[in-house]
């Protein structure tokens, strides 16, 4: 009993049965259910790593804000203590001459303060002394710059001598660095970022400043403490120009994404945008220079990748769970499918061998009745149906094979090319003959209508497209047709049947390139029938696959390898009878013959 309605319960899960529609919208609802709590709990997880991602990265930055705070507060105290020197300011003064021994003097005091800045700085490169009185010096001593620039009509000079800054400063942002000789590799026109403290003389009106250039790839360091791959960390300006990045090409580009106008100067705060095609999570941070803020880039996917073993054992959860409610769901099936199982056992053996029914254990009789009638009927339809179904692929596969058959656009190029060669030479009877062949091949391909034509234009049509392809080769292919009888050629025949045999004969018996070539194409009549034959001296057919072609040809399940001998023998068994076809016969190297057998009508 256990049996039989294991195997009902079987056939009710694999059918469209009442069974199995309430256990599978009991199974759906729970699956449903199970996934939405999945995504939830994957959403949730996903939202709560997006959080502690950004403040992870919070504190990375305010971490690099401090250190760039705190490398912009001792830059500016080396500005400081060079801006208030009394030498600098000197130098600076215009319309005061100073004699030689006088500058010499100025120029070695502030040769000495230079001195014990530069072995200070940790952030600072270079610290330039410039007057607006053309006065130049650096904490080389000009080895390095060239003489000849001018300072002074440069946009971040004169943005160093009108401002106030924050902090004492004025962060005068991105520029290249084109003032020094092209020996010096390790800053000539490099980018670099850089502050300036105005020069002012006793009257407090500005003569000069003094610029500290910092070193990029320092500035840079305070960015590499990020945990997470891909993640990005860098500084960009007010006008959200790039002026600090790991990538060197990457700074004094624009950053630019749609959502960019959400970075507030001045403001933390992180969002999610599309940038280069991928979601990204772009946090930000303000820093000690006003204007300037600190970005931090990380690929959504990135954020997911931490997320996989959360989610991994969700995922593992759910499958538990899907797996519970599945047998506890199939359990409950079996145990209301068990009587009717038993009944049902016994219907389908009607319609096998066994005929006997066990009738003590039924209380109806007409229930085993209607039973066995239905289970006729559906057998009787199913086979209907399968049969039906089998013709029409049978049908189809048949058309497209056909279609393949058919004159392609290489040989209609090839043969163009060929009529092109001989109205060249002048050699008009066979152009003549090669039209009037091509028009041929193509009137009788192209009239879709006619299913069944005569012998005899079948065989014109062969004799069109052989002429066309010998002319190729130059008529090297000996071609002979024998037709004892010429009444034969009335018989109806099925349209492009011998067209693709031949092509068969041209492209794999003689290839190429065929030396004493011969084809001969022989129609009688048999007691079958018509008989034709098609022999040819090519390659022949290698053992193995002659047997496997002739397989194919006796075997209509199997899947054909070549469509041109598989779609006539199909076309002819489709139309005749399966007492018609095609015969194959080869020896490798000797020769190839296929007989083609058909009715007589």
């Amino acid at each position: 009993m256990k049996n039989t309605g294991i195997k009902f319960l079987i056939r009710s899960l694999l059918g469209k049965t009442i069974i199995r529609t309430i256990l599978f919208s009991y199974l759906v609802v729970n699956i449903l259910l199970l996934l939405l709590l999945g995504l939830l709990s994957v959403r949730d997880s996903t939202e709560s790593l997006i959080r502690e991602v950004t403040q992870s990265s919070y504190k990375v930055m305010e971490q690099a804000a401090r250190g760039l705070s705190f490398n912009l507060e001792e830059a500016t105290r080396s500005l400081v203590l060079l801006a208030g020197d009394h030498s600098v300011r000197r130098m600076m003064i215009p319309g005061r001459g100073i004699d030689i021994g006088g500058r010499i003097q100025h120029e070695r005091n502030i040769a000495d303060v230079a001195f014990g800045v530069s072995s200070l700085q940790s952030m600072v490169s270079d610290i330039l002394i410039l007057g607006k009185n053309d006065y130049i010096n650096n904490l080389d001593g000009r080895k390095s710059l060239q003489w000849d620039y001018s300072f002074t009509n440069q946009p971040w000079f004169r943005q160093a001598i009108s401002e106030t800054g924050s902090k004492g400063f004025i962060a005068l942002g991105l520029h290249m660095q084109d003032y020094y000789f092209r020996t010096n590799i390790s800053k000539y026109n490099l980018p670099t970022l850089s502050i300036a403290l105005p020069v002012k003389d006793y009257t407090l009106k500005t003569i000069g400043a003094v610029v500290a250039n910092l070193d990029i790839a320092k500035i840079n360091a305070l960015f590499e403490l990020s945990s997470y791959n891909n993640e990005s960390i860098f500084m960009i300006d007010n006008e959200h120009n790039i002026i600090a990045h790991r990538e060197i090409a990457a700074i004094g580009t624009k950053l630019s994404f749609t959502g960019i106008e959400r970075i507030y100067p001045g403001f933390s705060g992180s969002f999610m945008a599309e940038l280069d095609g991928d979601q990204t999570l772009v946090i930000f941070h303000p820093t000690a220079v006003e204007g300037w803020s600190i970005i931090s880039t990380i690929p959504k996917s990135v954020i997911n990748e931490q997320a996989d073993s959360l989610k991994s054992n969700l995922i593992d959860f759910i499958w538990l769970c899907l797996l519970l409610n599945i047998l506890i769901s199939v359990l409950i099936t079996a145990k209301i499918s068990l009587p009717f199982g038993s009944l049902l056992s016994n219907l389908d053996k009607i319609g096998k061998d066994d005929i006997y029914i066990i009738k003590n254990k039924y209380k109806y009789r007409e229930l085993d009745v209607i039973g066995n009638k239905f289970r006729e009927l559906v057998v009787r339809i199913e086979s209907l149906v399968k049969q039906n179904y089998q013709a029409d692929i049978a049908l189809k596969e048949v058309e497209l094979k056909t279609l393949q058959s058919q004159i392609n656009p290489h040989f209609l190029f090839n043969t163009l090319q060929l009529l092109q060669t001989e109205i060249v030479c002048g050699n008009t009877e066979d152009s003549n003959h090669l039209v009037l062949s091509l028009s041929g091949l193509l009137r009788y391909s192209m009239k879709q209508s006619e299913e069944m034509v005569e012998l005899k234009q079948e065989i014109q049509n062969v004799k069109d497209y052989l002429y066309i392809v010998n002319k190729k080769y130059d008529n090297r292919i000996d071609i002979k047709f024998h037709i004892p009888d010429e009444d034969v050629l009335k018989n109806r025949v099925l349209k492009l049947l011998l067209q693709p045999l031949v092509e068969n004969v041209v492209l794999h018996g003689f290839g190429e390139n065929p030396q004493s070539a011969k084809m001969k194409i022989r129609v009688v009549t048999v007691k079958t029938g018509i008989l034709i034959v098609i022999h040819d001296n090519g390659r022949g057919i290698e053992k193995n696959r002659y047997r496997q072609l002739a397989s194919q040809l006796n075997n209509q399940d199997m899947k054909p390898d070549s469509i041109g001998l598989f779609n006539v023998n199909q076309r002819i068994r489709l139309k005749f009878g399966p007492q018609y076809g095609l015969k194959l016969r080869s020896k490798e190297g000797v020769f190839t013959t296929v007989y083609i057998v058909l009715p007589r009508n």
